[in-house]
């Protein structure tokens, strides 16, 4: 049977701002109508009690078999688009299309834009187009912003309240004032008492400072009161605010605090007055990161790492002080890592991992110490491996895939805890095939497809997991058909045997969330490396049926706009696989056509870093292809110059290519020797 009821609104929003859609879904929802305007008759009807129910997809989607369509009926069935708009959300084809789809189901319905970061009409205002936050569809032709009423999100916009005021507004179609002057008298007998008793409590601390002059011990006694006030401040208050979208309130209390602080001399302070002072930092550091302002957040938390940091060194021995401080140099070295300031983001995330592993001497059983101490060392392995000291990123994954097991073994049914030990052994499998080769590569990447298969159930409905174990099947297929035309029989039928298989699993990802470019990455990837299995096996008919299904993958128009380098790789791949075919039908024209454009692109890479996984094997491969070709038409010396030229520009960083480049690599090495024994 068909449902025909109706959602209040539907939430469209980029991946990266799913946290903040997250809470205003649950702001929307919960959001009471004043009783003095529920019922009255408006341009939508009846003003409800509740804005329930509200779409938000990612929720919603969870055991739907078809995206497209379960997208296309609720965007049908949805009174309203609320578009969450940032620069992300500019740059979302998913975003940008549920506009256009909403618009051509619900010509009459409204769209109402939630800016939560970047600028509307960047351009036009003299800023930088990376800037806007508007996608294209809430955009005229002409540029100008098609829908004119905004709910400002942002700090120095309308706030967060009066953002959602605006909001609720459109969804029940009532004048702002009515619904401010009806909620203000609601939440002002809501929030009167808390908001009352801070405002109170600042007064008696400003009064206390002034008193403290006066009477040592009524400085003494004032000054406890005011630590308690600050304590309240910091904690139950922040708890009873946080709930009712009172930002503004906890963004003041931490600046009242910071204030009372910065009047006195912090050398002179107890560890417990610098712990209530690191803590007004975290919050001010919390409240700029949600808001978007990075670089207050990151100096917010660095002023809350000197305090945590003279806290330790009062207390080294109290587990409270070493994992505070190890929080604060965490958020440095995120926030550090965020603005490519690798430097500070290796020594605060070494700190970060010698802190936990102080927790863990501390106490060894402690499991939220084990995890704490697991995810350093994984996040200093990822630091590691953007600065090329593989080894050493080797030592800090082997770190955390023994904690992740020791937690597993405790937590043996925990979906996170087995998902978390996977990617430790999907980490263990990256490093391994660069520092020691394919074989120790493999193994990781069999342990990895257990975990998922026998003890997560292949994802069976968690679609995330489900696109994991294909990406660690192609993976380990790679890797079985490394050697190229060296590798053995059974390790090419091997590999045929993984990804034939894996061709339902790939196709099912597509189906359920086309627009989903990752996702659509993997399963072209899939189809590729399957073409160049059959090819190895000679199964020509085969290869071409594989990269024909690749092909029309690449058709969609999420795919098409895919810009960086994994997208670019993969499109190389696949002109390789074609180039190949090509040969092996004889058309030895069309095939070396389409390898001098290739390498012609990849002779231009002046930086492999970012390109070893996967652009130095299509740079041999394709080399040694051109070369076999040039040789099958008696132009020798020209086959000798390709592969020459590959060999001298891979050589500087051949310890660091993977095990496919590097069987290409050596076959290209070993046919110049060859030629050169001949020549003599």
């Amino acid at each position: 049977m068909a449902d025909d009821s109706r959602y209040k609104a539907f939430i469209s929003y980029s991946h990266a701002d799913q946290g903040w859609a997250r809470k205003l879904h649950r702001a929307l929802e919960t959001y009471r109508m004043p009783a003095r305007l529920v019922g009255q008759e408006t341009g939508k009807g009846p003003v409800p009690r509740r804005l329930s129910p509200i779409f938000r997809d990612r929720d919603d989607l969870s055991a739907s078999g078809d995206l497209s369509a379960s997208v296309r009926d609720a965007l049908s069935r949805s009174d309203t688009l609320i578009v969450i708009c940032s620069p992300d959300a500019a740059g979302s084809r998913w975003v940008n299309e549920e506009i256009r789809v909403y618009r051509e189901l619900n010509p009459d319905g409204d769209v109402l834009a939630a800016v939560l970061s970047g600028e509307p009409d960047a351009e036009a205002s003299g800023l930088s187009g990376e800037m806007e936050c508007f996608p294209p569809n809430l955009r005229a032709t002409s540029g100008v912003v098609s829908e004119p009423v905004a709910a400002d999100f942002r700090r120095n916009g309308d706030g967060w309240r009066m953002a959602l005021l605006k909001l609720v507004a459109g969804l029940v179609d009532l004048r702002l004032d009515q619904l401010i002057q009806r909620d203000l008298q609601r939440r002002q007998r809501r929030v009167t008492a808390i908001t009352g008793a801070a405002v109170a409590l600042s007064l008696t601390m400003t009064t206390l400072t002034i008193f403290a002059i006066s009477a040592r011990s009524e400085a003494e006694r004032r000054k406890a009161e005011a630590e308690d006030l600050i304590e309240f401040m910091l904690s139950d208050l922040r708890l009873k605010l946080e709930p009712v979208g009172r930002l503004d309130v906890l963004d003041a209390v931490g600046e009242k605090v910071i204030a009372y602080y910065d009047e006195r001399n912090p050398r002179r302070m107890s560890s417990d007055e610098l712990g209530r002072r690191a803590r007004a930092f975290h919050l001010l550091g919390e409240i700029d990161s949600a808001a978007g302002d990075l670089d207050s957040a990151y100096r917010h938390f660095n002023t809350a790492y000197e305090a945590t940091s003279r806290i330790l060194a009062v207390d080294p021995s109290s587990p409270a002080r070493i994992y505070e401080h190890a929080q604060s140099a965490f958020w440095v070295g995120y926030f550090a890592w965020r603005r490519s300031e690798l430097a500070t983001a290796q020594a605060r995330f070494i700190e970060y991992r010698d802190l936990s592993r102080q927790l863990l001497e501390i106490e060894p059983d402690n499991a939220e110490w084990q995890a704490e101490a697991a995810y350093a060392h994984s996040n200093l392995g990822t630091v590691y491996v953007g600065q090329e000291r593989l080894r050493e990123a080797q030592v800090e994954f082997r770190q955390a895939l023994e904690l992740f097991q020791t937690i597993a073994e405790r937590s043996p049914e925990s979906e996170p805890v087995l998902i978390d030990l996977a990617d430790a052994y999907g980490w263990m499998a990256y490093v391994g095939e660069l520092l020691d080769g394919r074989e120790p590569a493999m193994e990781a990447l069999r342990h990895q497809i257990r975990i998922y298969e026998e003890r997560l159930d292949g994802g069976s409905e968690n679609w995330t997991v489900r696109r994991d174990v294909m990406t660690a099947e192609y993976a380990l297929a790679r890797l079985h058909i490394a050697e190229g035309r060296a590798a053995r029989p059974a390790d090419v039928q091997a590999a045929l045997n993984i990804l034939t298989s894996a061709s339902h699993e790939a196709d099912a990802l597509v189906r359920h969330d086309p627009a989903n470019v990752q996702w659509r990455l993997v399963a072209i990837r899939q189809r590729i490396w399957l073409a160049e299995a059959h090819l190895l096996a000679g199964d020509i008919d085969a290869a071409r049926e594989a990269y024909l299904d690749a092909s029309a993958y690449m058709t969609h128009p999420s795919w098409l706009s895919s810009e960086g380098d994994m997208f670019e790789d993969t499109r190389l791949h696949a002109a390789l696989i074609e180039a190949q075919i090509l040969a092996a039908m004889d058309d030895v024209e069309a095939a070396g056509l389409a390898l001098e454009h290739m390498l012609a692109e990849l002779s231009q890479v002046e930086d492999w870093r970012t390109r070893l996984s996967k652009g130095t094997y299509l740079y041999a491969a394709a080399s040694n292809t051109l070369a076999g070709l040039l040789e099958r038409q008696g132009e020798t010396r020209e086959a000798i110059g390709v592969r020459e030229a590959m060999v001298n520009r891979l050589t500087p960083i051949v310890e660091r290519i993977p095990a496919d480049a590097r069987a290409e690599y050596d076959r290209a090495r070993d046919a110049l020797e060859s030629a050169r024994v001949s020549a003599e």
